[in-house]
């Protein structure tokens, strides 16, 4: 369970700083996780159990109230988030999400969309003779996801949505430390950023008269509740962010 209050999180941040995380992690597991497929630790404030097999997750994912999910913290995905909702709204919700984008008929559509633009990227990248291979791949893969998710085309509004979940990633995999200048802060101020875009694009979608879109925005407008309600924009703009 390492120190005190701080656990184990010292060797981890260590671990960070070489750049070689998963050693401390794997040396972990064959040590006290290889067995069953799970071990105690403390990181992140709080005592933990790691599993380490897709068998043992499976159990823990399928146990209902059993075991909760506490991280991400829903502060910043939020309460009605695909990572944190549980029981029939999770199999509800990720049963939409996987016939939207993994079904034939929606892959069909998703490739017919896709092929072109990563034909384009494909050209400009032999232009440019060398590139960095993470930043060239992540603008197209994103362009992509705006227009399947919210109709949106590559321009400011998807460049500013990219730079606010870049945000809001750091914010995840950081302690939560609610003050000014720290990345939890900071990634808090990016959701609220990000909920403003998402409020303006539904209403836009609401008042439109003759345009229709099949993107997931729309799908996830129709999703009802577990008492058969509409969902709140609360809980669609905690939707719209988590996927």
């Amino acid at each position: 369970m390492g120190l005190p209050i701080l656990g184990e999180m010292l060797f981890l941040w260590y671990f960070k700083i070489l750049r070689r995380p998963d050693e401390f992690i794997n040396a972990k597991r064959d040590k006290y996780g290889d067995g069953i497929g799970m071990y105690r630790t403390h990181l992140f404030g709080s005592p933990s159990i790691i599993t380490c097999f897709p068998a043992v997750n499976k159990i823990i994912f399928q146990s209902g109230d059993t075991f909760k999910l506490n991280w991400p913290n829903v502060d910043i995905v939020g309460s009605s988030s695909l990572m944190a909702v549980q029981g029939s709204s999770h199999a509800r919700l990720r049963s939409y999400v996987i016939n939207v984008i993994n079904k034939p008929d929606a892959l069909r559509r998703i490739a017919q969309l896709v092929q072109p633009r990563m034909l384009a990227a494909f050209q400009s990248w032999a232009l440019k003779g060398r590139i960095k291979a993470y930043d060239e791949a992540k603008k197209p893969t994103f362009d992509n996801i705006g227009k399947l998710f919210v109709s949106l085309e590559p321009g400011p509004l998807l460049d500013t949505i990219d730079n606010l979940f870049e945000g809001l990633l750091k914010g995840i995999r950081a302690q939560p430390l609610h003050v000014p200048g720290s990345a939890y802060h900071s990634a808090l101020q990016c959701r609220r950023k990000l909920e403003a875009i998402f409020r303006v694009e539904l209403e836009k979608k609401r008042n439109r008269k003759e345009e229709v879109t099949t993107d997931l925005m729309d799908g996830l407008m129709q999703i009802k509740d577990d008492e058969g309600d509409q969902l709140s924009d609360k809980d669609r703009g905690d939707r719209y962010i988590t996927l």
